[in-house]
């Protein structure tokens, strides 16, 4: 079974598109969503209070499956982006997060699909070999 490790872009464009939220909500109800440390970091950035943080992190993250964080993650991550530096000149300048999402879904295993909306992280996906879903939402519509 393919487990999705939904990007901190998927859970916000999910509060505005319904059709993604839905998407989201049924692939939450198979259980095939992952998340990291990474990633709720981000979304959880974005909370107002300490009240507003806690109930995202139980509501939104506590139920799902959790990506460890390894130093093989990391050096996976640091990995890609030295070989990335080494393609073209600013090649690797792509947010640390980004290499740390894609160095989590690395390091647990191939069936671990990256879904996103975020083209600096369908290139590093793509750098990587790493499976990734990429949503086809219309930016500005």
């Amino acid at each position: 079974m393919a487990r999705y490790l939904a990007d901190s872009t998927i859970w916000a464009w999910a509060k505005r598109d319904a059709p993604l939220r839905a998407k989201l909500a049924d692939r939450i109800g198979r259980d095939e969503i992952a998340t990291c440390v990474p990633v709720a970091l981000e979304v959880l950035h974005g909370a107002r209070n300490g009240v507003e943080y806690e109930g995202d992190l139980a509501r939104i993250f506590e139920p799902l499956v959790w990506l460890p964080l390894t130093e093989t993650a990391a050096a996976r991550a640091l990995e890609l982006q030295r070989s990335l530096a080494a393609t073209t000149h600013g090649a690797h300048r792509l947010r640390a997060v980004d290499y740390l999402i894609v160095g989590c879904a690395a390091a647990t295993g191939s069936d671990v699909v990256v879904w996103h909306l975020d083209r600096d992280l369908a290139r590093l996906c793509e750098h990587a070999a790493q499976p990734h879903e990429g949503e086809p939402l219309v930016f500005g519509a």
